[in-house]
């Protein structure tokens, strides 16, 4: 069975950093009863959570970048520099670190994006302007698209 994560929802992070994650979120097939995910640095400027399976086969990747080239060294120390490995509790929610915390300006308010293999938290108001002051989504962007799908 594929699984993809699809959806917005939001979310609030309480006063010791824990954000229930959706319950649509938390179904992703595994043989744990209750959910793990990698938290790190988006590319973006949010958090990236991707089920353990999915956050493995992606650290398997980067092994294979060639350690003898600085940028992909640097690369792979950036995003496993703020990786954790996280259990939801039983109520879903899951404790974010205070320095990804930080790097995303993330506080009281969250919005919680499905993409695809990966799960993305933003600060609204972050995800607002990014959105606002990024490409123009029109047809000569998607044309560039047609070609990779």
């Amino acid at each position: 069975m594929i699984n993809y994560f699809a959806g917005e929802y939001k979310a609030s992070i309480d006063e010791k950093g824990r954000i229930s994650i959706p319950a649509r979120f938390r179904k992703w097939e595994t043989g744990d009863s209750e959910p793990v995910f990698v938290l790190t640095k988006g590319f973006d400027p949010c958090i990236v959570a991707y089920p353990s399976v999915e956050w493995d086969g992606f650290a398997e990747k980067m092994l294979k970048l060639p350690k003898s080239n600085k940028k992909y060294r640097a690369f792979v120390r950036n995003i496993c520099r703020s990786a954790v490995r996280l259990k939801c509790d039983k109520q879903g929610r899951i404790v974010i670190p205070q320095s990804l915390l930080e790097y995303a300006n993330i506080a009281k308010e969250a919005i919680i994006i499905g993409v695809l293999n990966s799960i993305e938290i933003w600060n609204p108001e972050t995800l607002n302007n990014y959105e606002e002051s990024g490409i123009k989504l029109d047809d000569e962007y998607f044309q560039d698209l047609e070609n990779l799908l």
